[in-house]
């Protein structure tokens, strides 16, 4: 396929420690191209989609998806995120990008009371869903101390884990938001250890690397399935 003719996904990177990653890897791995917006570097985040972009694939961050004072980009985010759900433009949102997703349509987020940092299991509810279709339950990679306390109207959640109501949710046919972390690695872990931030001091863990490096097959062979399942709905 030539260079030209490839769709481009938008990824919009609020944080310098969380790329795309393997998710944007399993993506060009099935023929996408990924173009990075590197709002944490100032690069200005448009409030509209633009046109030659085929999906949004917003991303994690320290901040918190309601900190639009003090990072005023999350609020073009916000409104690059309802313009691409009015338009039906796919997207794959992960973690602050699902939360993000959620406040940008109505939903709400805040403090979790337990947050979640390292490997965790979801459990699949009831509701079928041709993309997020692994079995009962899943083991996940999560690093979050707020979560999604109310969906929007109109979304669908597809799983829970033990502290956090919404793991997985689908709005319309081709938006789906995660509040764990597909996209990470081992190697991405160790460079939020090294931050400290105020997930990990209070998770009271001493090595959630270690946690994920041993579970980093399992995590891999669940996940890129279901990402570039998600890809081949886009370009069908």
């Amino acid at each position: 396929m030539a260079e030209s003719s490839k769709k481009i996904i938008l990824a919009i990177q609020n944080d310098p420690t969380d790329p795309p990653h393997l998710v944007g890897r399993w993506l060009m791995e099935i023929g996408f191209e990924i173009r990075i917006l590197r709002a944490y570097k100032g690069e200005v985040v448009p409030t509209k989609v633009p046109n030659d972009i085929c999906a949004l694939l917003p991303l994690g961050g320290s901040m918190g998806a309601n900190d639009d004072e003090k990072l005023p980009w999350l609020a073009n985010e916000k409104e690059l995120l309802a313009d691409a759900v009015a338009k039906e433009i796919p997207i794959f949102a992960i973690c602050l990008g699902a939360q993000l997703l959620a406040a940008a349509l109505g939903g709400e987020v805040s403090r979790a009371d337990v947050g979640e940092i390292g490997i965790y299991e979801i459990n699949r509810n009831s509701e079928s869903d041709p993309i997020f279709n692994f079995g009962s339950s899943a083991i996940s990679a999560q690093w979050h101390e707020d979560k999604i306390s109310k969906l929007p109207i109109g979304a669908v959640n597809l799983a829970s884990s033990e502290l956090c109501e919404n793991q997985i949710y689908r709005i319309g046919k081709a938006t789906y938001a995660v509040q764990f972390h597909p996209e990470v690695d081992s190697g991405i872990i160790k460079l939020w250890e090294d931050d400290a931030d105020n997930a990990f001091i209070e998770s009271g863990k001493s090595s959630v690397k270690e946690e994920v490096q041993k579970a980093e097959v399992e995590l891999q062979e669940i996940w890129k399935p279901i990402i570039q399942n998600w890809g081949r709905l886009i370009l069908a």
